[in-house]
């Protein structure tokens, strides 16, 4: 059908001439930029899109040796993760799907896998993306580790990038180890301080400075390889008692957490 409405009222010519003024401006820089370059056969009518007449600062860059200076698993940082599970359950956080980029291996590349992942908690001044790499396991060729990794924070008001945190992981093990104390503190019990861990990597570690942030804790390890230091290294470092299990089965069965 139909639908009779009143013609739209024409803009104000001070509107008109400040809009023609802002498209001859952009043309004008089009064309500066065209002759700038050599390709003056380009047609100014390409640049349909006025060009920025300003840029954000750059983002500061905090890297790797700056990050582990500075960052542990401590407190605030269990706190944090603390907070932000809590605003996630009360449906304040806005978390995408994770992004996944193959790898394949061939002559020139791979094989590996890239991860993006993002979120916003509502009300705070900055949202933060991840990029993760992992699986590239010919870096050992080159004696590199199999993946890499970079925080970008971003103003959740301007969306200028901030800072750039180019933490190798180290920062994505910090968070798994805190999330590790928030799943302690509220589902045990004070009497529950046998803690058994089952593999005994850098995550491994995290959750064991994690634990002891909780409360005072004996722990217990397996692995198929390195136990025996793990457990030498956390005991030395926490002042709390470690022991190897034989087996995956006789940890479980000493272990009040696991």
């Amino acid at each position: 059908g139909i639908v009779n409405e009143a013609p739209p009222k024409p803009a104000p010519k001070e509107s008109c001439t400040i809009s023609r003024s802002s498209t001859m401006l952009a043309a004008q820089l089009g064309r500066a930029l065209v002759r700038r370059i050599g390709r003056s056969s380009v047609s100014s009518a390409q640049f349909v899109r006025p060009l920025a007449l300003s840029a954000f600062p750059p983002p500061r860059l905090f890297d790797y040796k700056t990050i582990t200076a500075n960052l542990k698993i401590d407190k605030d940082t269990i706190d944090a993760v603390e907070a932000a599970f809590g605003a996630l359950a009360k449906g304040h956080v806005d978390v995408p799907m994770p992004m996944h980029i193959g790898i394949e291996e061939t002559s020139v590349a791979g094989p590996g896998d890239c991860h993006i992942k993002g979120g916003y908690v509502s009300g705070t001044p900055t949202f933060t993306v991840k990029l993760a790499c992992v699986s590239f396991y010919n870096n050992k060729n080159l004696n590199l580790p199999p993946g890499s990794g970079i925080f970008i924070v971003v103003n959740a008001v301007t969306g200028a990038p901030l800072g750039i945190f180019s933490e190798n992981r180290f920062m994505t093990d910090l968070r798994t180890g805190a999330a590790g104390a928030v799943a302690m503190k509220h589902c045990t019990t004070a009497t529950q301080d046998v803690v058994g861990f089952i593999g005994c990597g850098a995550i491994a570690r995290n959750m064991a400075r994690a634990a002891a942030a909780v409360r005072p804790i004996k722990g217990v390890a397996y692995a198929i390889d390195g136990a025996e230091q793990f457990a030498k290294d956390m005991e030395a470092e926490l002042g709390m008692p470690f022991t190897v299990a034989p087996s995956a089965e006789a940890l479980c069965r000493q272990s009040d957490v696991m």
